[in-house]
C-alpha cells in the first residue's frame, strides 16, 4: 500500500509542475504590441501639437509679379593666374633633405650593435633557493645559471636562461616555461 501512494505522490508532483509552467510569449505578438505602443504615443504628440509645423517654401514664383533681377555674375577665371603644372621628377630635388654625416655615423652605430636576449625567471637573496628553481627549470627540459651580483652590500643571485639570438626564439622559450607554470622577464642586452 505504501509504494502505491508514493507513486501517486510523485505523479502530483509532476502535473502540478507541468500545470504550473507558463508558456513563453510569441515574438510577434510582442512585435505587434510594440507597434501599437509605438503609434498610440505618436498620435498623442501629434493630438498635443507637440510636433513642429512643417517648414513651407515661401519663395515660389507668383504669377503676374515680375521677378526682380539680380546683376550677372562677371567671370574672374580669366584674369586668375594659372598654377603651374608640378611634376614629380622636378618637385622631387627641391625637396631634398641632407642628413649630418655625424647622425648617419651614429644610426650606423645604434644598427651595428648586437643584441642577446636572456630570460630573467627570479632573483634571490638566498642562494639555496636559487640553486631550487634552477633545478625544477632543469625538470622541464631548460638549462638555466645563476649570476650572483652585488647591490649595495647585498648578494643577490638572479636564475637567467639563455642566451638566446633573437627575440623570437627567447619568446618561444618564454612560452615554453610559462606552460610549466614559472614567470619569465625577457632582457635585451648588448653582446660584448
Amino acid at each position: 500500500m505504501t509504494k502505491k501512494t508514493t507513486v501517486r505522490k510523485t505523479t502530483k508532483k509532476a502535473t502540478a509542475r507541468k500545470a504550473g509552467h507558463k508558456r513563453p510569449v510569441p515574438g510577434w505578438i510582442i512585435l505587434v504590441f510594440g507597434m501599437l505602443s509605438g503609434l498610440l504615443i505618436g498620435l498623442f504628440i501629434y493630438l498635443k501639437g507637440w510636433v513642429p509645423e512643417p517648414i513651407q517654401n515661401n519663395q515660389q514664383p507668383v504669377p503676374g509679379i515680375a521677378k526682380e533681377t539680380s546683376p550677372p555674375v562677371e567671370d574672374v577665371s580669366q584674369t586668375l593666374s594659372k598654377k603651374p603644372d608640378y611634376d614629380f621628377y622636378s618637385v622631387l630635388p627641391e625637396m631634398e633633405v641632407v642628413i649630418p654625416k655625424e647622425e648617419l655615423e651614429q644610426q650606423a652605430a645604434r644598427n651595428s650593435k648586437e643584441y642577446s636576449y636572456i630570460l630573467q625567471l627570479a632573483s634571490f637573496k638566498n642562494q639555496q633557493d636559487a640553486e631550487e628553481l634552477k633545478a625544477r627549470i632543469a625538470f622541464s627540459g631548460q638549462i638555466a645559471y645563476i649570476q650572483s651580483i652585488d647591490v649595495n652590500g647585498t648578494q643577490w643571485h638572479r636564475v637567467r636562461v639563455g642566451p638566446f639570438d633573437s627575440s623570437r626564439e627567447a619568446d618561444k622559450q618564454k612560452r615554453q616555461l610559462e606552460q610549466n607554470g614559472h614567470k619569465a622577464l625577457v632582457l635585451k642586452e648588448t653582446k660584448s
